[in-house]
C-alpha cells in the first residue's frame, strides 16, 4: 500500500494522479492524504517516465475540479478510482449514469460546487484586504488615462503577483467591445489582451468573420492574471466572485468611454460579468440580449476552450461555434 500526500488541490491531486496511472498502481494499491501547511507533498513524480497526460473526457475534468473543491476527505480516493476505470477499462463510464463510482462522483462534485459558493458567499461578507478599482478610476475619464490609472491599481490582491497590470486595446471609437476573462500567462508579460495561444484562435476566427482586430476594443473582466505555479509553469486560475467585483469599475469605466454597439461576452467569466450569476453560457450564448450597455449583447465561447478540445474532432465543432458566434456580431 502506498501513502500519497497532495495539496489538497485539483492541480496536487491531477500531479499524483498522472504519476501513479505511468507506474500503473491500481486505486486499491493507494491511500490518499492531504499536505498539513508548510508539509511538502509525495514526490510520486520522481524517477517516473516522461511527462504524459493520459486522454479522458472533458466531463471528467470538469467534475473532478468540482469535486476537488469539496472538504470530503474520500474525494481524491474517489477521484483516482474513476480516472482508473476510465483509462483502463470503459472510457464511457461517465454515460452509466446509475453506475455506484459514477454517482458518487457527481455528489462529491455538487457537494464541491456547494461548499465553492458558500465559501464565495461568505468571502463576499467579509471586509476585502483591498477596497476594489472603484478608489482608483478616474471619472469620466478617457481610455488613455484609465490605462495610466489602471497600472497603479492595488485594489485586490492579484496584483501582487502579476507582472502588470494588463488593460485593454483599441480604439476609442470601437463600435464592438469585445470583454474575455482575464489575462493569460503571455499577455501579463507582454502586457495586452489576448495575445497567447487564445488570442491567434480569436485573430483566425475574427479573420474568418470579416471582422478587424483593429477596429475592436478587447479587454478582459480581470485585468491581472491569476495563477498557481507548477514547475517552471504559471497555470491560469479562474478569477473568483470578490475578484471580479473589485475589477468591474475598470471595465464599467471602458464600456462606458466606448459607448459600443456590440458587446461580446467571451466565456463564462465575462459572461456573468455582464449578465448576472444566473447565465449559463451553454444555453444562453449564441443570442443578443439587452444590457444597461447596449442593446447587443452576446456571449460565446472563450477562445481557449477550443484549443482544450479533447481532439482535433471536438476543436474543430468548439470552433465552429465560435465562428457562428461572430457571423452574428459581424453581422449586427
Amino acid at each position: 500500500m502506498r501513502t500519497v500526500a497532495i495539496v489538497p488541490t485539483f492541480d496536487g491531486w491531477q500531479a499524483a494522479a498522472r504519476a501513479l496511472l505511468r507506474e500503473g498502481i491500481a486505486p486499491g494499491e493507494v491511500r490518499w492524504s492531504e499536505t498539513a501547511p508548510g508539509e511538502a507533498p509525495t514526490d510520486v513524480v520522481h524517477g517516473a517516465g516522461a511527462p504524459g497526460a493520459a486522454r479522458v473526457p472533458r466531463q471528467f475534468l470538469d467534475l473532478a475540479r468540482q469535486a476537488a473543491g469539496g472538504r470530503d476527505p474520500a474525494r481524491w480516493q474517489v477521484l483516482y478510482e474513476v480516472l482508473w476505470r476510465l483509462v483502463n477499462e470503459n472510457r464511457g463510464l461517465l454515460g452509466e449514469t446509475h453506475h455506484p463510482m459514477v454517482r458518487r462522483l457527481n455528489a462529491l462534485a455538487a457537494a464541491g460546487r456547494r461548499d465553492a459558493f458558500r465559501t464565495e458567499t461568505e468571502a463576499l461578507t467579509l471586509e476585502p484586504e483591498g477596497a476594489g478599482a472603484a478608489p482608483f478610476v478616474p471619472a469620466g475619464a478617457g481610455l488613455a488615462e484609465l490605462g495610466a490609472a489602471a497600472a497603479r491599481c492595488t485594489g485586490c490582491d492579484l496584483y501582487r503577483h502579476a507582472t502588470q497590470t494588463v488593460f485593454g486595446r483599441g480604439p476609442a471609437d470601437a463600435r464592438i467591445v469585445l470583454v474575455g476573462e482575464q489575462p493569460g500567462d503571455q499577455e501579463d508579460l507582454k502586457g495586452a489582451p489576448f495575445v497567447g495561444p487564445a488570442g491567434e484562435v480569436l485573430d483566425r476566427a475574427l479573420a474568418e468573420v470579416g471582422l478587424g482586430r483593429e477596429r475592436l476594443y478587447v479587454t478582459n473582466a480581470v485585468k491581472h492574471f491569476k495563477f498557481v505555479e507548477r514547475g517552471k509553469r504559471r497555470i491560469h486560475q479562474t478569477p473568483r466572485l470578490g475578484e471580479l467585483a473589485a475589477c468591474r469599475p475598470w471595465m464599467e469605466a471602458e464600456i462606458a468611454a466606448i459607448k459600443p454597439e456590440v458587446l461580446v461576452c467571451l466565456g463564462a467569466t465575462a459572461a456573468r460579468a455582464i449578465f448576472g450569476p444566473d447565465f449559463r453560457l451553454l444555453r444562453d450564448r449564441g443570442r443578443f440580449s439587452p444590457t444597461r450597455w447596449t442593446e447587443k449583447t452576446i456571449a460565446t465561447l472563450h477562445p481557449s476552450a477550443v484549443l482544450r478540445g479533447e481532439d482535433p474532432t471536438q476543436q474543430a465543432r468548439l470552433y465552429g461555434t465560435l465562428v457562428a458566434d461572430l457571423t452574428l456580431v459581424a453581422g449586427a
